[in-house]
């Protein structure tokens, strides 16, 4: 049996002909007024020395270096040297500067700021309050949960082929509501650092044990260590205006949206303790994603955080939990092609995902570290369209796709193999959405973070690098760092087009 491979997705905002949007249209098209106006005038030397001006033009206009126009590299470093010059791209913690009075009170940087997070009403049968993440500078609601999935590296081609449909149907259950606007899916790895081993030993190795047995303990952690821990996240994001009309009916105000989430939160558990093959999914509380956040900030942490709580159940009056007020880090900055965060360095890069569709398992190139000291992250953003605005969509490429082939049967122009491919998956998306399918236009963040005093260049590279060997392709998000490194790897729903700014 074939490798499954999850192709349910389309480029989102396509150009109207030959790639270009309305606005470039426009452009170009005022931008030959000049030369219009010369030929009237039969000023024909006018109108010639206006050509390479027009193509001067287009080529900063429309052609990309980088993923960009180059009006568009322009106008972020404009923006970007704005920034440094006014100290917007520095952060510093109230906790640093001496001003902290509230420990409950977010303290965050960049894109974080808007951030509040609220304790849900109490759920299921240990009476958990799951912490509810509301965006007040992207007017959303968010809830984030911890999978704990066995994983598809050693499973059957058949069973990974149902983990597949079960990623589809995750994304059609949550179209179907018409209430979640993304799902955020975030995988972080890291060394193993052993220590909720060692603190098992500490407690029930007896002090009378054979020295053998002593020193085959010890030689089992020594290469334990030389293994990698992995972490997987789940965050749905519902915008203000849609949840605002449900709320309504089940409440109305703050509660009538606290239900709301919850009911969707069963409906996402439902689908990926099943199909997807989840063994467990637990929605945070505050203090589980406190700490989370912490750890994305600071990974070092960690053996800190679990003997705190460990000594917490044996010792009452141990503070084993991470204030939200202390979570953030205490000082970043912002370079143009990596984010410094406290006494660690971070870069971040997107991935173009393949036309051909993503097969399952290909992060496992990106998400293995090169060094013991090194942590990794990616993170897949599944923004979902309702049905209206998918079926709009579907009919404006297949508008654009039919006028450009149109112009090119005219011009004599010869229709390549991603014509023919493009048309294809255009017709493929009609016939799913007639289906009632989801329209979804994912996207993925990868990043590496490293200590501060590792030459975090080279990391970059090798985070590029194995990027390009999951048949993938890299592009770094120059003098967008701090951002891409919060969607990346901090499971507060932050994505790139509602990051707050």
């Amino acid at each position: 049996m074939a490798a499954r491979t999850f192709d349910a997705y389309s480029t989102p905002k396509e150009g109207v002909i030959w790639g270009l949007t309305v606005p470039q249209l426009i452009f170009l098209s005022t931008a030959t007024f000049p030369a219009w106006l010369a030929i009237s005038g039969q000023r024909w030397l006018a109108a010639l020395a206006w050509v390479p001006v027009w193509a001067v033009l287009v080529f900063l206009v429309v052609v990309p270096l980088g993923g960009r126009s180059s009006v568009g590299w322009l106008s972020a470093a404009a923006a970007f040297s704005m920034a440094g010059l006014a100290g917007w791209s520095g952060f510093r913690s109230r906790a640093r500067t001496g001003s902290l009075r509230n420990l409950d009170e977010l303290d965050m940087p960049g894109a974080l700021g808007g951030i509040e997070v609220l304790e849900g009403p109490p759920v299921g049968l240990d009476q958990r309050r799951i912490a509810v993440i509301k965006n007040s500078s992207a007017r959303s609601w968010a809830l984030t949960a911890r999978i704990d999935h066995d994983g598809i590296a050693m499973v059957s081609e058949e069973t990974r082929n149902r983990f597949a449909d079960g990623l589809t149907e995750l994304l059609d259950t949550a179209g179907r509501g018409e209430l979640i606007a993304e799902i955020h899916l975030m995988v972080r790895t890291g060394p193993d650092d052993c220590t909720e081993r060692e603190l098992w030993l500490r407690d029930h190795l007896a002090a009378d044990a054979p020295v053998t047995s002593v020193a085959t303990q010890i030689e089992h952690l020594h290469w334990s260590r030389s293994g990698v821990r992995t972490e997987a996240f789940l965050t749905i994001v519902v915008p203000e205006s849609r949840i605002s009309r449900e709320a309504r009916h089940l409440g109305g105000r703050l509660d009538g949206r606290f239900n709301a989430l919850m009911s969707l939160a069963d409906e996402i558990a439902a689908v990926v303790t099943g199909p997807m093959g989840a063994r467990s999914i637990g929605w945070l509380t505050s203090p589980e994603l406190a700490q989370a956040v912490r750890l994305g900030f600071a990974p070092g942490d960690r053996p800190g955080l679990v003997e705190a709580a460990g000594e917490a159940q044996r010792t009452p009056g141990v503070a084993a939990d991470v204030p939200w007020g202390l979570a953030g880090p205490s000082e970043a900055t912002t370079a143009a092609r990596h984010y410094r965060h406290d006494a660690w360095a971070s870069v971040t890069s997107t991935v173009k995902l393949p036309e051909r569709g993503a097969s399952m398992g290909l992060w496992w190139h990106v998400l293995a570290p090169s060094e013991p000291f090194e942590y990794r992250s990616v993170a897949v953003v599944f923004p979902i369209e309702n049905q209206s605005a998918a079926d709009r969509q579907a009919a404006q490429q297949e508008f654009g796709q039919s006028l450009g082939q149109g112009l090119k049967d005219r011009l004599g122009v010869r229709t390549g193999a991603k014509d023919h491919r493009r048309q294809a998956k255009l017709d493929q998306v009609e016939v799913q959405l007639a289906l009632g399918a989801t329209l979804s236009h994912p996207y993925a963040l990868c990043c590496v973070t490293v200590p501060g005093t590792a030459p975090v260049a080279e990391f970059g590279r090798r985070l590029d690098a194995a990027i390009r060997r999951g048949g993938m392709a890299p592009q770094r998000l120059d003098m967008a760092q701090d951002l891409a490194f919060v969607a990346a790897t901090i499971p507060l729903g932050i994505s790139l087009h509602h990051g707050g700014r």
